[in-house]
C-alpha cells in the first residue's frame, strides 16, 4: 500500500485542538490507513529532553514548511540500524 503524506519531516505544524506545535521528526502509515506524525517541540532549555507526541494528520496544521532544511539534519549514514561508534 502507498500512502501520500500532506506534511514532510522538518515542517512546522499546530495540533488544531491543544495548541502544541513543533517540527515533525517522523511519521507513519499504518494498515489501516491512518497517517501519523511525530512532532517534536522545542526544548524549554538545553537541560531538559523535548516533548514529543504523535498525531493524526487530520489534527495539524501547517506553521511553515521546511522550517528545519533536509540538509541541515541528513548525515552521511541514514538509519537507526547502523552500528554505534567503538571507542
Amino acid at each position: 500500500m502507498r500512502t501520500n503524506f500532506k506534511y514532510s519531516n522538518g515542517d512546522k505544524v499546530i495540533e488544531k485542538v491543544t495548541g502544541f506545535s513543533g517540527i515533525i521528526t517522523g511519521a507513519v502509515c499504518y494498515m489501516t490507513g491512518c497517517n501519523q506524525y511525530l512532532i517534536t517541540a522545542k526544548s524549554k532549555n538545553e537541560k531538559e529532553e523535548a516533548t514529543t507526541l504523535w498525531y493524526d494528520e487530520g489534527r495539524l496544521d501547517l506553521i511553515k514548511e521546511e522550517a528545519i532544511p533536509k540538509k541541515d539534519i541528513l548525515g552521511r549514514r541514514k538509519g537507526c540500524d547502523i552500528q554505534a561508534p567503538k571507542k
